[in-house]
């Protein structure tokens, strides 16, 4: 019997639990049915109904689509993919309410400013905004300057920084680019922060601060190399975040000294993920035979590709001291370029290893297991 036909009586006689029972089996048998602009971005732009639902609810307003179907037209014409206008339209659904010719001459005007392709499209897909701001122009401008003109820098800029292009240079950029110089950081260094991404650029004047100001703190001198790579490697990472990624090189026995040590030598390590750390720690530690103090001493082994570089490499010196009775020293191996590698340590034994250049290719590509 539907919930909707019980009468009262029936209701009265039923046990209060069941009716509870009843409720939520009505209301989970009857899912919810997506709104007409949910199924057009779902039939039209190829999102998933998740995606379709959290985008609709910006423009409920719209009850038609044909401003919605001249924008895809629009796009379509100007050569966007269809995963293009899928990232555009999910980062700024109010696009599809925009009257197409206030469109043009912003596309006109972006189209000018010398992106290389695929750039341009992409900068619009992360930055939507762009196509109707009257400032983007000004603003995209001021940073092409700041970067001394060096388009691809400019292309990274804005699709590593999704929404730069929103930020008020003088209220916005200035004041930040002020603390920053006060630090001591150089306009190079400003640009490299810029170009490296991870929304540096979108915290509120105070959070980079405290950004700055922790960078100090883990030891990292203003002013100096170490400093820039500081805060690059932890912008982006939340105070809760930081002390996990701290406590996961605790585990491992490190001490605070050594973790210190470690992160001024290499900040990097901060940004790598929990699995790749300790599948790297594994390698080093049980089949490389590395202990804990050398890995903390050499931190920027933890930088290298696992399987790309570490694995391979490690086979072939494996293979090498069987031959030779050498022994090798590890960091030295997995720091030295790939040419210096192939030129000093593959190379020289081709004669009595022939498959070893190709094994060890195979190895980095992925294609067999060391």
């Amino acid at each position: 019997m539907s919930l909707f036909l019980l009468t009262k009586k029936t209701l009265a006689k039923t046990n209060p639990v069941n009716i509870l029972l009843l409720l939520r089996s009505s209301s989970s048998s009857s899912p919810v049915q997506p709104t007409p602009m949910a199924e057009y971005l779902i039939n039209s732009c190829g999102f998933s109904p998740d995606a379709a639902a959290r985008a609709s609810k910006h423009i409920t307003h719209l009850t038609s689509s044909p401003k919605p179907d001249s924008v895809m037209h629009f796009l379509k014409h100007h050569s966007f993919t269809d995963p293009e206008i899928r990232t555009l339209v999910a980062n700024y659904p109010y696009i599809l309410a925009a009257d197409v010719d206030s469109l043009r001459p912003n596309l006109l005007s972006l189209s000018r400013i010398g992106f290389p392709e695929p750039y341009l499209r992409r900068v619009i897909s992360l930055n939507p905004q762009s196509l109707q701001l009257s400032s983007a122009i000004s603003r995209l401008e001021y940073w092409r300057s700041f970067l001394d003109g060096d388009m691809k820098k400019l292309s990274l800029a804005f699709t590593r920084n999704r929404g730069l292009i929103n930020l008020d240079i003088d209220k916005g950029v200035a004041p930040k680019i002020a603390l920053l110089e006060a630090h001591g950081l150089s306009r190079t260094g400003i640009a490299t922060l810029v170009v490296r991404g991870h929304g540096f650029f979108r915290k509120s004047l105070a959070s980079m601060e405290d950004l700055l100001n922790r960078v100090e703190q883990l030891g990292f001198a203003r002013g100096s190399p170490g400093f820039l790579l500081g805060v690059s490697s932890f912008s982006g990472l939340g105070l809760d975040t930081l002390r996990a990624k701290l406590d996961i090189y605790k585990s491992f026995g490190w001490s605070e000294e050594e973790l210190s040590s470690a992160l001024r030598k290499f900040p990097f390590i901060i940004r790598l993920s929990e699995d790749n750390i300790r599948a790297k720690m594994a390698f080093l530690v049980e089949r490389a035979g590395c202990s804990q103090g050398y890995i903390a001493l050499h931190p920027q082994i933890l930088g290298y590709s696992l399987h790309k570089r570490l694995i391979p490499r490690h086979y072939v010196m494996k293979v090498r001291n069987e031959l030779t009775g050498r022994e090798w020293e590890l960091y030295a191996v997995m720091s030295v370029s790939e040419k210096k590698f192939m030129d000093r340590i593959i190379l020289p034994l081709k004669d009595k290893l022939p498959m070893l250049l190709d094994t060890y290719t195979d190895a980095c590509a992925g294609k067999i297991t060391v």
